[in-house]
């Protein structure tokens, strides 16, 4: 990274020194509050050098990574802390609550490595929390949408989806309020920030399967019978598949009211499940044969290659929907509330830990009653 001392003049006729960043491709400023005069009378010469030194030494410890230390003469002075470190302390106390669910742990652990690559992107690791302000967020945000790519799979980076960038959004602001009602900042920069210079909510897509296309599926050949099967069986108890490709035949319990699969915790929530076992989804489960109770049920292959194969089973179908695996988790959430199923049962059974996850289908499935009926009047309107 190439970092120059630059000026620039201001109203007052001084001239304002920054310093001017530069790395591969991309240029940010930071401002010293500090300035030169035009005057040439002695006095003013002396507080020019001791201000062009102070910035030499300010861009040798921002090569060096080195932020400033606060004053600590001044009262009003914010402690010390800095951002990586607080960070860590932050997402430790998340992982040691036990009213949080994994994969809220998860998502923010995501949003502090994210964080961090920044943090080094702008050679500030050791970045202190009394430098965050709507130009730090300003700029992040800009990184996350522009620059940062997603490395899990190192032979295709990915941007940062929209849903992503809006739900670490979120997590940040909840983050700093925390800060901020330590003491640690004095108040959140999100807030100052104009309506446009932040995420919008985007509606997430829920490809779902009607009831005449499940049926149609179960209708059609598949190049994989572990994988159709699974699937279907899927559409009726909402499982992911990270809970079916480990799901046990020990999973599976005799109840009064019928079998069950109870899970002691989901993969991405951590909750308890118990989701009762309907007749159509024990006809999609294969044959124990004896199977031990630690065995599983389904021998699946990878999630790639079963969203793979079940695009070309659809396409097969003649679906024309862009239908993964999960797809039939969704296809649960809306036939169970079309069915007439209550948002809170529902949710129940698919492991939600907010109400509002469940809502989104429910909004689906409005839709759809509207769509119909607006479908009706149209006929019923012709001559």
């Amino acid at each position: 990274m190439k970092i120059e001392i630059r000026t620039r003049e201001i109203k007052d006729g001084n001239l304002t020194i920054y310093l001017d960043f530069y790395d591969n491709g991309r240029r940010w400023y930071e401002y010293l509050n500090l300035h030169l005069s035009p005057k040439t009378d002695r006095l003013s010469k002396a507080q020019n050098e001791n201000a062009m030194k102070k910035a030499i030494e300010i861009k040798a410890k921002r090569m060096l990574g080195i932020e400033d230390e606060p004053d600590e003469t001044d009262s009003n002075a914010l402690p010390r802390r800095v951002f990586s470190d607080w960070m860590d302390k932050y997402l430790d106390g998340i992982k040691h609550n036990r009213s949080l669910s994994v994969s809220t742990y998860n998502n923010n652990s995501n949003l502090i490595s994210v964080i961090k690559a920044y943090l080094s992107y702008k050679h500030r690791p050791r970045m202190l929390m009394s430098k965050i302000d709507k130009k730090f967020l300003i700029g992040f945000f800009d990184y996350m949408e522009n620059v940062y790519r997603n490395t899990k799979k190192q032979d295709e980076p990915k941007p940062l989806a929209p849903t992503t960038l809006h739900l670490y959004q979120r997590l940040l602001v909840a983050m700093l309020n925390v800060a901020v009602q330590e003491g640690t900042i004095s108040a959140n920069p999100f807030y100052a920030m104009e309506r446009k210079q932040k995420f919008k909510k985007v509606s997430a897509d829920r490809c779902f399967l009607e009831k005449e296309e499940v049926i149609k599926l179960t209708e059609t050949a598949c190049v994989n019978d572990t994988t159709k099967a699974a699937f279907l069986f899927c559409c009726y108890v909402g499982l992911r598949y990270s809970d079916v490709s480990t799901l046990t035949w020990g999973a599976i319990r005799q109840t009064d009211l019928g079998k069950v699969i109870a899970l002691k915790a989901m993969k991405k929530t951590g909750k308890q499940v118990t989701v009762p076992l309907n007749k159509l989804a024990q006809e999609w489960l294969p044959e124990r044969n004896g199977a031990s109770a630690n065995e599983r049920i389904f021998k699946m292959t990878t999630l790639g290659q079963c969203d793979r194969v079940v695009h070309k089973w659809c396409e097969t179908a003649g679906i024309e929907k862009n239908v993964t695996f999960h797809t039939s988790r969704h296809t649960f959430a809306v036939l169970s509330l079309t069915a007439g199923g209550d948002l809170f049962t529902v949710g129940k059974l698919m492991g939600h830990t907010d109400i509002k996850s469940t809502q989104v289908y429910a909004d689906v499935v409005m839709d759809t009653k509207i769509d119909a009926i607006n479908k009706m009047s149209s006929f019923f309107s012709q001559g």
